[in-house]
Order: C-alpha cells, then structure tokens, then sequence
C-alpha cells in the first residue's frame, strides 16, 4: 500500500517536468493583437516568414529591420504557420496567396498594401548546359511570344482567370534537341499538378519553347532548395519555376530576360476565420480533397512505389555490400580494415541528404543517371555502412574457442565461419538489422532534394493543391508506418527460415558426416 509521501513525491516530479515546458511555452508567446498595417510588424518580436535566397528576403530586412526573420521551406507550411499564430505575417507572391484564399485556406487574410514594386520573373539557365545557343534562344522566343500577345493571353488565363486547362501545343516529331526543364511542381498556378500532370503557365511556358525550338522536352521535379544546385551542376538546362531574380543567383546562374513581375502580399492570421467550421465538415471536405479530386490517390500510389523500390533495394544491395565487405575484413587484413574503417566513417558522418546531394551534384554531375539510381546509390552505402558495422558487433560477441573447436572437427575457415560462428552472430544483431531497416525507409524522405517524387514528395505536392497539411502529413505518417512495419514483417519470417539454430540433430548429424 503506497503512504501519502509517495503521492506528494510524484506530484513533486511532475510539477518538475512540467514546470519547464509551462516557461518554454511562455517564451514562445507571441502578440495577440489583430495586425491590420505593414507598420505593426515593424516591431522586436514580430516574426516574418519568408524563403530563403529570395527577394522578399531582402525586402523584410529592408523594409521591416525590426522585425525577426523566420526562413520557410515551403509556403504551403508558412501558410499553415500564420493561421496558427507561429508566424505574425508571411510575405510572399501576392497571387498565389489570393488563390490560396479562395481555394479554401483558413485562418489567414491578406493586407491590402504590398511590398516593394514587385519581383522580376525569368528562366534560369544552366552555366554548363549543352543545349546550343539556350540564352539567346530564350530571349529571342520570349521577345516574340511577348509582341505577338501570347504572353499577355497566358498570364490572363493563368493568374487572372484561373483558367487549367493546357492548351493543345504540337510536340516536334523525331525532334534533333533534348531539352530538360527543371521545376517544382508545388506552385499555383505556376507549376502544380493537375491529376497526375503537370500543368500551369511555366509549364505552357516550357512546352511553348520546346515546340518553338524544335526540342524533345523532359520536366524534372525538384524541392525549391535544391533546384538552383540542379542548375549550376547541369543536371537540367533551364528553370522554369516562377523564379526571382536576386542578386545572389545572378553570381549562381545567369537568366533570360524577365517575362513577368510579380506583387508581393503580406498574409497575417485572421482570427475570427480560424476554428469557424465544423470539425467534421472539415475532416471530410479535407478527405476528398486529399485522396478523391482529381484522382490524387494515384500520386500517393506512385510516391509509396518509388520509396519502396528504392528502400527494397537499397536493404538488399547494402545488406550485400556491408556482408561482403566484411568478409574481406573478417580475417584482419590490415589495407582492407583500414579502407574499409574510412569509408563506414565517412558515410555514417555525412547527413545523407548531403550525401545524397555531393553524389547526384558533384560525382555522378557529369553522368546521365536519374535521381531513383542515385538514391539506391546514396542509401546502400549507408545500409551497407551499417551492415559491416553490425556483423563486426555481432562476430566479435561470439567467444574465439568456437572457431577454434570448428577447426577441430575438420571444418574449413570459411565453412566453421557460415556453419558455427554466423548462426550464433544473428541474435546479437538481428534486432538492430531490423531497426536499421525502419531507419533507412524513414530516411528516403530527402530523396526529394534530388529530383525523385517519392512518398513524402507526393504529400508536398498534394498540400500544394489542396492547401490543408492534416490529411496529406498523417496519410504519409501512417503510410511510412504500414511500409515500415510490412518490411519488419517479411525480415522476421526470412529470419526464421534462415536460422541455423533451429536445424534438427538429424541435419545437424548430416551436415558433420558430410563436411
């Protein structure tokens, strides 16, 4: 029976546990105060959401120096950020804001003032491409495209109208030229997808130059940081992304002449809005969007095929890898430890988004490989790092003497290694086998940052769309889970099949008669 100090000790503890969060709570309090001008956020303690590298970046800090700078990754999240009140204001293009709005986006309102004249919008161009003559071929068609009023008719229809449907463009035929565009796929009604394609202005934009040029056109999908890298190591010739046009990417990579300016907008928290639906109203309406419209499941479908292909691969060519590296290891061959010491400690040291990255940007920039290949590249290295350093865990717990009895009985190094020591060695690393399994199926989500439309690319782009996180972030949550737990599963049976342990005195008898 417990006395009435235990109670008041526990409660002691809790209040110390609880204590600390209430003061970090605390800290994190913003202003709660309706923000209706520029000028309230020009305060200590505001905080401005803006991307990184861009000129709205430069802007806030101009325009707003008193203000705190909080760099975003996408504004899908920054949307979501300023509803909630973790960001008092997120400046950003005025128009994809509005639609934003319209299309469903809760909680936030815009002000009416803009910021700055507006940003210049061009074509980013690679510096290594080999596309012939691409600059002066760019300005030429954008010159033309401008005087004759198409131009004109794609921003009406696109930015002003809303208008998504693609107009029918003809596709050369046996077309000399190859011309790979890169963009984000994220941005409404710039470049997003409709259904399972990709559409809007910059994407008419491409295939307008491509017909125009006489050029086999290909799109590449990347995440917003890493399309200027994608740019500056020739992975794709061009940029069309509604990109800006700063200072900093100039010295990066050089640009067509603009085609378009953009207004800059200031969205902050609309109080009243927020929590003004019914819960389940939403739930539902958030469901349809997610999974139903436009057939977006077979987005998730396709994102869960490429994690799998490149998880499943990577579990088989690293688990290879990291085995037969330790092999050559296994009998203390001092070149072979020492090589293989130096790569387990530089690929265990990298984050694997940069390792991902220095291998698609910097040794294979020269190769044409896609991002899938580079990604099982990138991830059985590191599986295979964990492999090697798991079989040396595992061996190393199993007592000489065992080896030593082996040779006695007549069997062979390599035939005692496979019959006595590795049966005894699973149990000791099995268990972090498998956690390294769902470990490196959570890890694919960078795969992004490389141009592949993996799982949690899928859900970007849907939240894009659908301007709501609950559905797309718990659908991919539960997704990883499911996946995860389904790999455990089929390593557990492999497991027990392979378990030499469990080999009957018969077979056991067999296998000593006939070494």
């Amino acid at each position: 029976m417990r006395s009435k100090s235990d109670g008041w000790r526990w409660l002691l503890i809790l209040s110390m546990v609880l204590l600390p969060l209430s003061l970090l709570a605390g800290c994190g309090t913003k202003k709660t105060d309706v923000i209706t001008s520029v000028e309230q956020l020009n305060e200590p303690g505001r905080k401005i959401g803006v991307y990184s590298d861009t000129a709205e970046d430069q802007l806030v800090a101009r325009e707003l120096p008193q203000a705190q700078i909080e760099y975003m990754k996408d504004h899908i999240s920054a949307f979501i950020a300023v509803s909630q009140g973790k960001l008092d204001a997120f400046v950003y293009d005025r128009r994809q804001m509005e639609l934003a709005i319209k299309s469903g986006q809760k909680g936030v309102r815009l002000l009416d003032a803009t910021l700055g004249e507006g940003n210049r919008v061009a074509v980013g161009i690679s510096p290594v491409t080999k596309f012939p003559d691409l600059e002066a071929k760019l300005n030429e068609f954008i010159a033309e495209i401008k005087a004759d009023g198409t131009l004109d008719d794609m921003q009406l229809r696109w930015i002003v109208q809303n208008n998504e449907t693609m107009p029918d463009i003809p596709v050369p035929e046996s077309a000399p030229l190859h011309l790979v565009v890169g963009t984000t796929g994220s941005l409404v009604p710039y470049s997003y997808y409709a259904g399972t394609e990709l559409a809007g202005q910059e994407i008419e934009l491409a295939r307008r130059f491509a017909a125009w040029v006489g050029a086999e056109l290909e799109f590449k999908v990347y995440d917003f940081e890493g399309i200027v890298a994608a740019a500056q190591g020739g992975d794709i010739d061009c940029i069309m992304s509604n990109l800006f046009v700063t200072p900093e990417r100039e010295e990066a990579i050089p640009f067509s002449d603009p085609y378009s300016l953009v207004e800059i907008g200031v969205l902050v928290r609309d109080a009243e809005q927020s929590g003004s639906a019914s819960f389940w109203a939403d739930i539902r309406e958030n469901f349809q969007k997610t999974f139903l419209r436009e057939n977006r499941w077979q987005l998730f479908l396709s994102g869960i095929g490429t994690t799998l292909l490149i998880t499943v691969l990577s579990i088989l060519f690293g688990t290879l890898l990291g085995f037969f590296t330790f092999m050559l290891c296994r009998n203390g061959h001092p070149a072979a430890n020492a090589i293989a010491r130096f790569c387990v400690w530089l690929v265990q040291g990298l984050p694997v988004v940069v390792l991902l990255m220095v291998l698609y940007y910097i040794v294979f920039g020269n190769v044409v490989i896609s991002g899938k290949s580079v990604s099982v590249i990138g991830f059985t290295l590191v599986f295979g790092a964990s492999v090697f350093s798991m079989m040396k865990t595992g061996v190393g717990a199993i007592d000489r003497g065992q080896l030593e009895a082996a040779y006695a009985l007549g069997y062979t190094n390599l035939r005692a290694f496979f019959r006595v020591i590795l049966p005894q060695a699973l149990p000791h690393f099995m268990p972090a086998y498998k956690a390294e399994i769902t470990a490196i199926i959570k890890a694919t989500a960078v795969v992004g940052y490389i141009a592949v439309q993996d799982l949690t690319k899928t859900g970007d782009i849907v939240r894009s769309r659908t301007y709501e996180a609950f559905f797309p972030l718990i659908a991919v949550a539960v997704i990883y889970f499911v996946l995860a737990a389904l790999l455990t599963f089929l390593v557990n049976r492999v497991e027990l099949k392979i378990d030499l342990r469990k080999r009957t005195p018969e077979k056991i008898r067999k296998e000593v008669e006939g070494r």
